[in-house]
């Protein structure tokens, strides 16, 4: 399914909270995030898709993007802040870590996407159209 973010009214995009990313890679304009198998065990997929094997979604990039990491700071005590990540850094991560998909904003040419591993990651991409392929 291809979910459009530059037409006048933005699209409803299901979100595939929980769950883990297996794979993150970048190619010809598209930011791809692979997720793991089975997973429909997950209460959000479950609604979405109850059939689904495993889900990868495809991001249409239509200009540079950036990662951001909140790193928390020992002193002054609980100050947060956010470091840029490059994106060798977040796949290797990926590869090692367990990362999570939590969820995302839309808006147009604009998707700014949440992510958990220990701390939160926000991608802040500018894309014109995003496909869900659905594994069965």
């Amino acid at each position: 399914m291809t979910y459009h973010l530059d037409k006048t009214e933005w699209p409803t995009i299901p979100v595939p909270h929980d769950c883990v990313i297996r794979n993150i890679s970048l190619s010809d304009d598209f930011l791809i995030l692979d997720f793991e198998q089975e997973i429909a065990t997950y209460d959000s997929i479950q609604h979405i898709c109850p059939n689904a094997k495993s889900l990868t979604i495809k991001i249409h990039l239509i200009d540079t993007f950036d990662i951001y990491q909140m790193k928390t700071r020992k002193f002054p005590k609980f100050r947060k802040l956010y470091e840029e990540l490059d994106l060798d850094k977040l796949v290797s991560l990926v590869k090692r870590e367990r990362v999570e998909y939590l969820y995302h904003y839309v808006s147009y040419q604009s998707l700014i996407v949440n992510l958990y591993c220990g701390s939160n990651i926000i991608l802040d991409l500018h894309a014109d159209y995003i496909e869900y392929i659905w594994k069965m």
